[in-house]
Formats: C-alpha cells, structure tokens, sequence
C-alpha cells in the first residue's frame, strides 16, 4: 500500500496520542478526585487578610480568647505576637505565632461537621516550624477542637513537652466514656491512651508539612477510626468505641496554643477522606 506525506505524519502522531492517553486520564480522573474532595470542604481559612475564614457554615470570623477557659471572645487577631505573614505561607499568607502566651487564638465550633450519630470528618492544615529549637518548654498544641477540655470530648495534635519532641494525635471522648473509673492520666498505660505518637516527624523551617486527622464511626455502638497523615502517608490510628457529647455553640477550634511557627491552609471536611485524597490534597496547597 502506497504511504503518501500526510499518512507518514499521521502515524508517529498517533503513537504520540497513544502515548498521552494514560497522562490525559490521570489529569481528569485527578480533577474528579479533587472535585469530590472540594465537595466535601466546610470550612476553609486560609489566613489571607485579616484572617477571617474564606468558607464556613456560620461565622467566619478568628477571634482571640483570653485563656482556655473561654470567657471573653475578642474579634480578629489581638495578640501582638500573632500576625498574618505576608506572602510567607504554603498558599499566599500565613499565620504567625511568635510568642507563648495564655490568650488563644479560636474560630468557633460551629463550624466542625458535628453529629451525635455516626459522625465523621478530616481537619487538614499545614505548618512550619523546628519544635525541638522554636517551642518554649511545656507541650504545645497546634490545634484542638473542644467544648470542655484536652481529655473531655476532644480531637488535638500536639507536640510533647519531652526533646526531641514526639507529633502526636490525641482523640478523647467524653471523660466519663473513656476513662469511667477516674484513673490519673499518667498512670493509664501508653498502649492504651487514645493516641498516635510519631518520634522524629520532620518538621523543619525550611519547609511546609502537610498534616491532616481523619475520624469515622465515631458516637455509634461500634468501634470508630481516628488516623493521623503527615504529607499525605498515615503515621497509626486509634481504633475503639468513642463519644463525644458537643454543644457547638460552646465548642471552639483553638490555634496554637503555645505554639510558636507558622500555620496555614485550615480544611475542614465533613466525611473522612481517604488515604489517596489526602496524598492529594497534601500535594496541592491551598487546593
């Protein structure tokens, strides 16, 4: 069969789409991946401007509390020590603490995908910081989410207090769901708190890490799943029977207690992503 100019050209770009096909549908089974996770967004603070929330279900507002106990909620960023760093973060700006100090600063619980059955969502967020040179001594807690305290129906990540600093996940019910008989805290065996512990995370300040929570099953009669993902890879889970028992007017989401870093890209999603949304969404800043 005769091969004419136009054929000769058409068969080495035929390879050539052959080729592109498998890249192509990576890229739009990627969108559709990312468009089902966006899906699932609730709340979203990206600490540009005044630091308010870009999406949330009610106020969008940050505040400042004057401790952990709540009492008085101020609008806005009103700690000296606590800006928005221009252009300095994963995505545009950031949050920057750069002091330890007994005000917190909250945006308020309303926005967490509560339910008191079968509840499930994932808080993602990035940070940058050296814990065991930046953190004064004490344990520090980039993030917890409560209505009562760090043992009493309470989802957290925190740096201990010990060098060099482990990353850990803490997930505890209601007080009188996980712990009925009143045991003090430090004699309950490691084994046994509801916690994921990571020696040598590898936080640094030359760079962002990504780090997210994921919780499923949780306020029904079986066991419930709380995992712990650093850029995208899960570090261990808790998995057990948990309650937590929230009024979300009381509730707040707390930033930095005693921490000093940077902090950015607060995600809030109201079902558990899974381990390939979340290798996703730690590659996409900002999304």
């Amino acid at each position: 069969m005769r091969t004419g100019p136009v054929f000769c050209w058409l068969l080495p770009l035929s390879g050539f789409l052959l080729a592109l096909a498998p890249a192509l549908g990576q890229a739009q089974e990627t969108a559709a991946s990312r468009e089902k996770v966006m899906e699932a967004l609730r709340f979203h603070a990206g600490f540009e401007g005044n630091g308010d929330a870009v999406l949330a279900p009610g106020d969008k507002r940050i505040f400042t509390v004057e401790s952990l106990a709540r009492k008085q909620w101020t609008p806005g960023i009103a700690r000296a020590d606590v800006v928005i760093a221009k252009g300095q973060g994963v995505k545009g700006d950031c949050l920057r603490f750069g002091n330890k100090a007994p005000q917190v600063i909250c945006f308020k619980g309303e926005s967490m995908p509560y339910s008191p059955k079968d509840w499930s969502g994932t808080v993602s967020f990035w940070m940058r910081l050296d814990p065991d040179k930046d953190l004064q001594p004490g344990h520090c807690d980039p993030i917890q989410i409560t209505q009562k305290a760090w043992d009493n129906g309470a989802l957290w990540v925190d740096f201990d207090k010990d060098l060099p600093r482990d990353f850990r996940l803490g997930t505890f019910s209601d007080f009188t769901f996980w712990n009925p008989d009143k045991v003090a805290y430090d004699k309950w065996p490691l084994e046994k708190r509801p916690m994921v512990t990571v020696k040598k995370p590898g936080f640094s300040r030359q760079a962002w890490k990504h780090v997210a929570f994921t919780f499923a099953g949780v306020n029904t009669a079986g066991t419930a799943n709380a995992t712990l993902f650093l850029d995208g890879k899960a570090m261990g889970a808790v998995n057990q029977p948990m309650r937590f028992t929230w009024d979300l007017k009381e509730t707040a989401i707390m930033l930095g207690i005693d921490y000093i870093g940077d902090l950015d890209e607060l995600m809030i999603f109201d079902r558990a992503l899974n381990g390939r949304e979340l290798k996703l969404l730690s590659q996409m800043p900002g999304y």
